[in-house]
């Protein structure tokens, strides 16, 4: 599989105001982001999809997304209907992140069910089946074993073939998102759905090793037609990188050996993460790295020198 060139995904999630927001997504954009993220959760946070609008609508080139819905808090007909929406009035720059949904809390909040993962992740199948059929434009119907559908005929036709993107740390997710998605990230696997040190444990290195199988084997002769993302939970530009790992790794219930090691956290100089990240890709094939809010600007000069390349 040849390397896909890099490109960056920058993540925000709150602003104050209207001008806050549209200055962030101009922000990213002038700094050689590729897209600008959102994720989904019921805590202090915009709500997605109108933030997703408000920043493509205050761009011209940065692509938008959902990092990523989650499918058990949207009707799949009325998400394909805002998804397609928004690529129509954003000329094609929308991209639809979308999830089985995992935090506990946001359940709770919503007072919605949380069912078992196999359950989700059935469910988000079908949605992404569901999706598709409205984004023809063509009469659609849908008979699923969650999702019943009457023959609709979803409009706006979206202006682009909108990209699907599914992330996940387990095997049932990555290989449905390995058959589906245009975009698969790879993700630590989340353990009793909320993030503690159990789930970063899966962060290591060696456990991205064996995603990746996974992926390569139920995408069988599709892969080389997705691309691998990959989120970056943790950056310090720093000097003293066994410093900061040593710091962080009570926090995080790790070993500074295996956080320095693992790829969601890249802590050192500037040039020490662009070689990281080309490790990464020649190691993985992960080639679409997105990084918190709080390192956008930090590391903006990496994103510079990669982007493209």
């Amino acid at each position: 599989m040849a390397h896909r060139r890099f490109r960056f995904g920058a993540k925000a999630t709150k602003a104050a105001t209207a001008k806050e927001w549209s200055e962030t997504a101009r922000r990213a954009e002038h700094l050689g982001y590729a897209s600008l993220q959102i994720d989904d959760h019921l805590g202090r946070q915009l709500a997605p999809m109108p933030a997703c609008m408000a920043a493509a609508a205050a761009t011209d080139t940065l692509k938008v997304g959902t990092l990523v819905a989650g499918n058990d808090f949207r009707n799949p007909v009325v998400l394909a209907k805002e998804a397609a929406t928004i690529d129509l009035l954003s000329e094609g720059r929308f991209v639809l992140g979308i999830g089985a949904g995992w935090l506990r809390s946001d359940y709770r909040v919503a007072g919605i069910e949380q069912a078992d993962a196999r359950t989700r992740i059935a469910r988000l199948a079908e949605a992404v089946q569901i999706c598709r059929g409205v984004w023809t434009g063509q009469p659609f119907s849908f008979d699923g074993e969650h999702y019943r559908i009457a023959e609709v005929t979803g409009y706006p036709k979206p202006a682009s073939s909108i990209p699907v993107l599914i992330g996940g740390g387990g095997q049932e997710i990555l290989s449905l998102a390995a058959r589906e998605a245009d975009i698969v990230g790879v993700n630590p696997k989340i353990v009793a759905r909320n993030i503690n040190p159990r789930s970063m444990a899966t962060a290591a290195a060696e456990a991205v090793d064996e995603r990746i199988g996974w992926i390569r084997t139920a995408a069988g002769g599709r892969m080389d037609h997705i691309e691998l993302q990959l989120q970056v939970f943790v950056t310090v530009v720093t000097d003293d990188r066994q410093a900061a790992a040593d710091k962080l790794a009570g926090a995080l219930g790790l070993a500074p050996e295996v956080l320095l090691s693992a790829p969601y956290f890249q802590i050192g100089p500037l040039g020490l993460i662009a070689d990281n990240l080309q490790e990464l890709r020649d190691r993985w094939g992960i080639s679409y790295v997105t990084f918190q809010p709080d390192a956008t600007e930090a590391v903006a000069p990496v994103v510079a020198q990669l982007t493209g390349t």
